[in-house]
């Protein structure tokens, strides 16, 4: 990355989120951000160190909540302490970046923010710098904000589309398309012009502010209210009630009239299931995976994520087993999107000891 890019580059890390589909080793406070799903770094840690030599520590910043505040910065020794901003509640995406204009843009006020998820995962580091110079270039130069399109490889039901005019590295954006139903996902994949919304942007700060007060000024006025009154951090939770509960692709995203795709080249995925973290993961001639210490007789195509124990399984298929130390969680490889609903049963029924 150019150096004139460097010293206007910002990165902001959203990682505030529960990752309830990877229960039991997802928990209140071990979300799957702080999981080392794929590799044996957890997915915050790759995601910063992703960005070594490109973005300065001190102009990376990461957005928790304050539940999690103390673990992300022990996580991240190399950040400056300041630079975790902490919510005091979730309120969904766009007032969590809202959080991060309103504090960042006093620092570095002409900045270009690169917004990246904590909790997922990118292949091609190489790759990714140079779309994300790419993304930041069109940003600088031609303000309009910048999301990144993963090219789909399947039709899949459960992302957002982002519908493009379909030429050169950087497009314009047609409009973003709600998750569709398979036949729909068909005609997306097949039409060349439309990308999986992975929910990361680039913006200049001002742009990002401009954006905000035309189309979303409810997500920013109580914010900029609370810096006007010298942003005590003790005054930001009621601030922060304001704010509706309002992703930034509904806040924003949608409505805005300047809006780019750059078509990414490097491989990704949302991590979004068990299943998901399979993938990512060496099979033994029967198709199985195996974490920790595992006997398997007669068992095919199922995965075993253990603990301190042993796992033995013998005449099963299409399982996955996970060994936590207070709850084993055993399931259908095709009912893994089902974890979630065994979270809210414990949530309903006051196993706060297991969530």
């Amino acid at each position: 990355m150019s150096d004139s890019h460097k010293d206007s580059l910002v990165a902001v890390v959203m990682a505030g989120g529960r990752g309830t589909r990877f229960w039991p080793r997802s928990r209140n406070a071990r979300p799957k951000q702080f999981l080392a799903i794929v590799g044996t770094e957890t997915l915050l840690h790759q995601t910063v160190r992703r960005l070594d030599g490109h973005v300065a520590p001190e102009r990376i910043f990461v957005v928790t909540t304050e539940d999690l505040a103390a673990e992300t910065r022990r996580m991240l020794p190399e950040l400056p302490p300041e630079n975790v901003i902490v919510e005091p509640e979730g309120r969904n995406t766009a007032p969590c970046l809202a959080l991060a204009l309103v504090q960042i843009e006093r620092k570095v006020p002409h900045g270009v923010m690169a917004v990246l998820s904590a909790d997922h995962w990118i292949g091609d580091r190489e790759l990714f710098l140079e779309d994300l110079e790419t993304a930041v270039k069109h940003a600088a130069w031609e303000h309009e904000l910048v999301t990144f399109g993963i090219r789909p490889t399947y039709p899949e039901t459960g992302y957002g589309y982002i519908e493009s005019e379909g030429h050169g590295p950087v497009q314009k954006v047609v409009a973003f398309r709600e998750k569709p139903p398979v036949e729909v996902a068909v005609q997306y994949l097949e039409s060349g012009r439309h990308y999986w919304n992975a929910g990361m942007f680039v913006w200049t700060l001002a742009d990002f502010r401009e954006g905000l007060a035309k189309h979303a000024p409810e997500v920013l006025k109580p914010l900029d209210a609370w810096v006007a009154a010298g942003a005590d951090p003790a005054a930001l939770g009621a601030a922060y009630r304001q704010l509706p509960k309002v992703a930034i692709d509904v806040a924003l995203m949608e409505k805005a009239e300047t809006v780019a795709v750059v078509p990414t080249r490097f491989r990704w995925s949302d991590v979004g299931s068990w299943p998901a973290a399979i993938e990512f993961q060496e099979t033994d001639p029967e198709g199985n995976v195996s974490q920790g210490e595992t006997l398997l007789l007669d068992t095919r195509n199922s995965a075993f994520f253990g603990g301190k124990r042993l796992i033995a399984a013998s005449g099963v298929d299409d399982l996955i087993v996970v060994d936590d130390d207070d709850a084993l969680l055993i399931c259908h490889r095709d009912r893994a999107q089902t974890v979630k609903q065994i979270v809210e049963r414990l949530k309903a029924e006051g196993r706060e000891d297991l969530l």
